[in-house]
């Protein structure tokens, strides 16, 4: 991930670097670094697909659920798989690619025929995780077992990263701090976990710093690993 030096994550809120540079000299290196760590896949939520690319969307309560929902493999000829949570299926495609990775959609068991015949038509791959899509675990394992995924980068938004750290699924934080402020209340960070009050979704884990670098041009590198306390049964 990369966020203010206040952990927003909105990029164009972001104040101008000191030294007038452009705000795509540090995206380069963003994505330069996303490519080093050579992952079999990245993963998105649906809101951060529709705002920067396929902005369609299906008509998902317009008909039944499908009777079968099993796992189906589109078309894989890019280097890594870009996968896109979207539990209603309220993406329409028109490219089997996002940012030039062959897509996989993890979905609700409540999606449409209609709707996994248009993901096949585009050659989309497609899992269930649940009846509402929100099973991670099922998510990670068919990832894992039914597309040869071992190590996954998870590059928000804040909700799905929220949702990842409630399941304790996070094994290492790389962080880059832009050298910027947003400072308005409100505007999403990089943990956003909706539960109650009282929930303390990160309890029972721990970070350990592993790496601290400065990068050009002003970028701090921050590495940590995640500790997840067993408790015991």
């Amino acid at each position: 991930m990369m966020s203010s030096v206040d952990g927003r994550l909105l990029t164009d809120r972001y104040t101008e670097s000191f030294d007038g540079r452009r705000k795509e000299d540090f995206y380069d290196i963003y994505f330069r670094i996303s490519r080093d760590f050579h992952a079999d896949g990245w993963i998105v939520g649906r809101k951060t697909v529709q705002e920067s690319d396929f902005t369609k969307t299906f008509e998902y309560d317009k008909y039944p659920p499908a009777e079968i929902t099993e796992t189906w493999h589109g078309k894989y000829e890019s280097e890594r798989y870009a996968i896109v949570i979207d539990p209603k299926g309220k993406i329409i495609y028109e490219d089997d690619r996002f940012d030039g990775d062959n897509i996989i959609t993890i979905l609700g068991e409540g999606v449409s025929q209609e709707y996994l015949n248009h993901l096949r038509d585009m050659g989309i791959s497609y899992l269930f995780a649940g009846p509402h899509g929100s099973d991670l675990n099922i998510a990670v394992e068919t990832l894992r077992n039914e597309f040869g995924i071992e190590k996954l980068l998870l590059e928000g938004g804040g909700i799905i990263n929220g949702k990842f750290l409630k399941e304790g699924l996070i094994d290492e934080l790389s962080l880059l701090v832009y050298p910027g402020i947003d400072g308005l209340a409100g505007i999403p960070t990089i943990f956003e976990y909706f539960g109650k009050q009282n929930e303390l979704p990160a309890q029972g884990q721990s970070l350990e710093l592993t790496e601290v670098r400065q990068l050009d041009p002003g970028l701090v590198w921050l590495r940590y690993k995640f500790h997840v306390k067993q408790t015991s049964k």
